[in-house]
């Protein structure tokens, strides 16, 4: 089976390519220009394993939450290549994927993940994974720093700690569960995550590849 991940939610765009049960990885280290280089970047991993676009068999995407540059741009790519050759597309919640990430890491279960929108605004999540796995246990929520409420029974993952230490005072985050590891965009951990936990059909499914913002989906 041949997977195809891209994972542009943050600065870094991040490619995978699982052929025949090996991953090859790609990531550009220059920030923020996904929108100029991706589909450059997928004809380089293909090419580079000596794989047509025809040969995959799923592709799949962070869809965001996140920078809304990046997440349009790989929902609209890996759209055309579900469609075209009517193949499975799935999307990933960017804050689901990031309490995946940290759970299997360290086996925590309640996760409150915190990712950076746009100007002074967070995008927060809240997961209990013993619970409802990694479906967030209320709606994905916009806040500004001076709005969160930290609770000391959860753990706060976040891609963003530096910028959220110099808005708030030291006394706001005495006794909170912070783990100093930011995440960034990982296009392996979309596969693991998608084969560890998405049910998908055989053919393209619209429905699993819209963007997600949050307090904002897309029905049809």
């Amino acid at each position: 089976m041949n997977i195809l991940s891209i994972d542009s939610s943050g600065e870094i765009l991040s490619i995978d390519l699982k052929k025949n049960n090996k991953y090859y990885s790609y990531s550009d280290q220059q920030k923020s220009r996904a929108s100029q280089i991706i589909l450059s970047s997928i004809d380089k991993i293909m090419s580079d394993n000596k794989l047509d676009v025809s040969d995959l068999n799923l592709v799949i995407f962070n869809k965001g939450p996140a920078s809304f540059t990046g997440t349009r741009i790989a929902a609209s790519v890996c759209q055309a290549i579900g469609y075209s050759l009517n193949i499975p597309v799935v999307g990933v919640n960017s804050l689901s994927l990031m309490a995946y990430k940290f759970y299997r890491e360290y086996s925590i279960s309640k996760i409150t993940c915190i990712k950076k929108a746009y100007g002074d605004k967070y995008y927060m999540g809240e997961f209990d994974i013993d619970k409802s796995q990694y479906v967030p246990t209320s709606d994905l929520s916009l806040y500004s720093s001076n709005q969160f409420i930290f609770d000391s029974s959860t753990y706060y993952v976040s891609d963003c700690w530096e910028k959220i230490k110099l808005e708030l005072d030291e006394k706001s985050l005495a006794n909170v569960n912070i783990t100093d590891q930011l995440y960034e965009p990982n296009a392996k951990v979309l596969i693991d995550y998608v084969e560890d936990e998405v049910k998908y059909g055989d053919e393209f499914d619209l429905k699993m590849t819209f963007p997600d913002y949050a307090n904002h989906t897309i029905d049809i």
